[in-house]
């Protein structure tokens, strides 16, 4: 009889803890567009110079009444700026893609000479690279990245099967890289670690730029390094983070520095996260959920589909390359080297075709349990939040990095209401973007991490600052 009892007893306790490991399941909460109750402490406090045209000229009256209409449009209007963040990108796969040419990516130099010009001069490697993407464009095949950029230039009414198509897509990319090179001559004039940089330009210097997808190891390296900092101050406990939100997770399409076009478009910042969890103990394998809040619906579909696939038993692929040139640091390294042992296994990369340069890639099969852990959701942070959330549905971390900046100090303060509104008492909040800190708003700087990612001949060190924020 006692045998029997003590049977029962295990089986009871097996029962037990095969519940309890199964993943958190989804929050029941709605996306919510932020109320004026929530935006008048804001609208109050910022300097008037600070607040939109069109809000400061009313009264308090006329505000409250004019703020559903007013949180409608201008949510419309920062969506409007993915189009301009798609073409963007595109811009980007033109000077560095290497799927589409044999040729060598293009260099600060390669701008620097066609910075100036009313397009790129015949034979330059530049104005090579624009022929060799149109002829891609108008042939794409199955390669998705010239399907997209098909698409992109198909939204202006450019046809690349034509002459006069082609030619007009030839004088939209050569305006496009004039903007571009302007920029980047801005950028190496005023080098944004310089002191005589006022804040306020740089905590909100892509405002005007469309909403870009692109991806950054090196934010990821400095969240994880940020969360072990806070875990050895004794800030968060461990496996005391299970409900984490990332604000902008990306897609990994082409950029400058770390992306490119010869494995197939990816995410990377949910599943880093979750690994540097895992790693440092802060969560529990099978006692967490990831919620995405992105506003593409290219980013969202992709997510989506990848759950869909990982819930029929197919894992996720990360590609992760490493640019030889400029060097890393031997920490960043070190992070790359083991970036996804904690939710999935090494796997065999793909070559780096000719013309990528110096490059390693390193590659992680995820597990399908942890594809299915993240839930991507449609929100505009800056004027949306997930509402109502229960007391155990909170969230414990929410990381938004590279993300801020894309925003004016109003937007900002919007966004860190909506982030204060879903975080748990005593929850973070992780950004790598200066924020102007609001008596209005229930979250306290308590701490940052700065990391050096690079060192760059004749510049210096590079890296990055991150803030930690922590939920009254």
């Amino acid at each position: 009889m006692k045998t029997l009892a003590t049977a029962v007893l295990l089986m009871m306790a097996i029962e037990f803890r095969l519940m309890s490991a199964q993943p958190l399941p989804p929050v029941a909460a709605v996306k919510t567009n932020i109320q004026y109750v929530d935006a008048k402490p804001i609208l109050e406090t910022l300097r008037e110079n600070l607040l939109p045209s069109e809000l400061r000229v009313m009264t308090r009256a006329e505000r409250e009444l004019a703020w559903p209409a007013w949180v409608s449009r201008h949510d419309s209007t920062i969506r409007a700026r993915l189009e301009r963040g798609d073409e963007e990108s595109v811009v980007n796969f033109l000077l560095f893609g290497t799927t589409f040419t044999e040729l060598a990516r293009a260099t600060e130099r390669d701008l620097a000479q066609f910075a100036g010009q009313a397009s790129a001069a015949p034979g330059s490697i530049i104005h090579r690279r624009i022929e060799d993407l149109i002829a891609g464009i108008a042939s794409p095949g199955t390669d998705e990245r010239l399907q997209f950029a098909r698409q992109v230039v198909g939204r202006k009414g450019f046809d690349p099967t034509t002459a006069a198509g082609k030619n007009e897509i030839r004088r939209d990319f050569n305006e496009s890289l004039m903007s571009f090179s302007a920029e980047i001559a801005i950028l190496s004039a005023r080098r944004l670690n310089d002191p005589s940089v006022e804040l306020l330009e740089k905590i909100t210097r892509f405002r005007d730029r469309g909403l870009s997808s692109d991806t950054s190891i090196f934010a990821d390296f400095a969240s994880e390094q940020a969360l072990e900092a806070i875990k050895a101050e004794g800030l968060l406990g461990a496996g005391s983070v299970r409900r984490i939100a990332i604000v902008g997770p990306g897609l990994d399409f082409t950029d400058k520095h770390e992306g490119y076009d010869f494995y197939p478009q990816q995410t990377i910042q949910p599943f880093a996260v979750i690994d540097s969890l895992l790693r440092l103990g802060l969560a529990t394998p099978d006692q967490y959920r990831v919620t995405t809040f992105d506003l593409s619906p290219r980013i969202n579909h992709h997510l989506e589909a990848a759950r869909q696939r990982a819930r029929a038993g197919d894992a996720y692929t990360l590609e992760l390359p490493r640019n030889m040139d400029p060097p890393w640091t031997p920490s960043l390294v070190s992070y790359w080297e083991r970036l996804g042992d904690r939710i999935g296994e090494g796997v065999k990369a793909v070559a780096v075709p000719p013309g990528a340069g110096r490059v390693q890639v390193r590659a992680v099969r995820v597990r399908p349990s942890v594809v299915v852990s993240i839930v991507p959701e449609d929100l505009n942070i800056v004027l949306q939040r997930l509402e109502p959330l229960g007391a155990d549905e909170r969230f414990d971390l929410i990381v938004a990095t590279n993300i801020l900046v894309y925003y004016d100090v109003f937007e900002q303060s919007l966004a860190l209401a909506n982030v204060a509104k879903m975080l748990r008492p005593g929850g973070f909040f992780l950004t790598n973007n200066g924020i102007f800190e609001l008596p209005t708003i229930p979250m306290d700087w308590v701490g940052q991490t700065d990391v050096t990612d690079m060192r760059l001949p004749g510049i210096g060190d590079t890296g990055d600052r991150v803030f930690w924020y922590r939920r009254q």
